[in-house]
């Protein structure tokens, strides 16, 4: 039974609409591309691993996606945890393509299909930290006597996984397609434990309950600053920016693209980028619309929860974000 989903992150949302507002002469929007690059294949493999996952027996394994969790180092992250009375077992996920190769150095080499290298650390001392710091987490809340066990998943099934004359692969790197019979033989190590599978659903449900999604500042993380952003309605059409504001429409003056709503997009990268609250005056300069009448009436029929009276009043632009959660 999955206990928590994964969700779309809002980093995602953030490199979204940051490659979309950030200028392109930007120095750092070369990364911004990259980085969003490098999130969508992480989601990707994600899905990958989420299939093998699928022929667990439901109501003898609880599964949770996207933990973030809080020691006293800071925090962690476990891409997936799938607890049974057996054991905890963490999946750390690897997003590599091409060709991976384990060196006698400690250190994964990802050879692309153009030939160039790149290296990585070996995941293995990152998993092990991992199953360290959940370990004393469980601790903390009475689960003592549970055994933790870690995987590190290879996500793409096209990816090559090879070692040194001098290596070998670690026991503990699987393909996705093999996670199943991976798991399969941790099965037949291990004898279910005393501990029931109510308790077991009260630590997945304490799990759940610690978790906090990482929110990082985008303007620390590049550099940016709000006058590098570009302010306007995108077309949704074309792209073009700004939309102008006609008859109760937003109207593109390259194409002619007319649109009730388009303003949606730009209040949502507002609140991931800025600010999750906005002001009357500060929506007329991102929107790009002159009127206070006009922006007044666009937030208050956009249903955003209100916080404050006259001019000191806020619109809460988190409570109605584009994101389908």
């Amino acid at each position: 039974m999955i206990v928590k989903h994964r969700i779309k992150p809002k980093e995602l949302y953030k490199l979204e609409a940051a490659v979309r507002r950030v200028t392109q002469t930007h120095p750092y929007y070369e990364r911004l591309q990259m980085d969003l690059k490098r999130k969508r294949r992480q989601i990707t493999g994600e899905k990958e691993v989420d299939y093998p996952l699928r022929f667990l027996e439901e109501k003898e394994n609880l599964i949770l996606h996207d933990l973030r969790l809080k020691d006293e180092q800071g925090y962690f992250q476990i891409d997936s945890l799938i607890i049974c009375k057996k054991y905890c077992l963490i999946l750390e996920m690897k997003n590599w393509y091409g060709t991976i190769l384990f060196d006698e150095n400690n250190q994964v080499i990802r050879i692309g299909d153009d030939g160039k290298e790149e290296g990585f650390p070996n995941p293995i001392p990152q998993a092990q930290l991992q199953q360290y710091r959940l370990k004393k987490w469980l601790y903390k809340i009475g689960i003592t006597a549970h055994p933790v066990e870690y995987l590190v998943v290879i996500s793409f099934p096209s990816t090559i996984i090879k070692a040194t004359p001098k290596s070998k692969i670690p026991e503990r790197v699987v393909h996705s397609k093999q996670l199943i019979f991976h798991i399969h033989k941790l099965d037949n190590l291990y004898t279910p434990t005393t501990i029931t599978i109510r308790k077991l659903t009260n630590v997945a449900k304490r799990l759940v309950e610690a978790h906090q999604e990482s929110d990082r500042n985008f303007f620390d993380s590049y550099r940016v600053t709000i006058n590098d952003l570009i302010r306007g309605v995108f077309c949704p059409e074309c792209s073009y920016v700004p939309m102008i504001r006609e008859h109760q429409k937003w109207v593109c003056s390259k194409c002619g693209f007319q649109s009730t709503d388009a303003h949606i997009q730009a209040l949502s990268d507002y609140s991931y980028l800025i600010s999750s609250t906005i002001t009357n005056k500060a929506a007329r300069e991102f929107l790009q619309v002159s009127s206070p009448h006009v922006v007044k009436r666009l937030l208050q029929q956009g249903g955003y929860e209100q916080i404050g009276i006259n001019k000191g009043r806020k619109y809460r632009l988190d409570s109605l974000r584009i994101q389908n959660r």
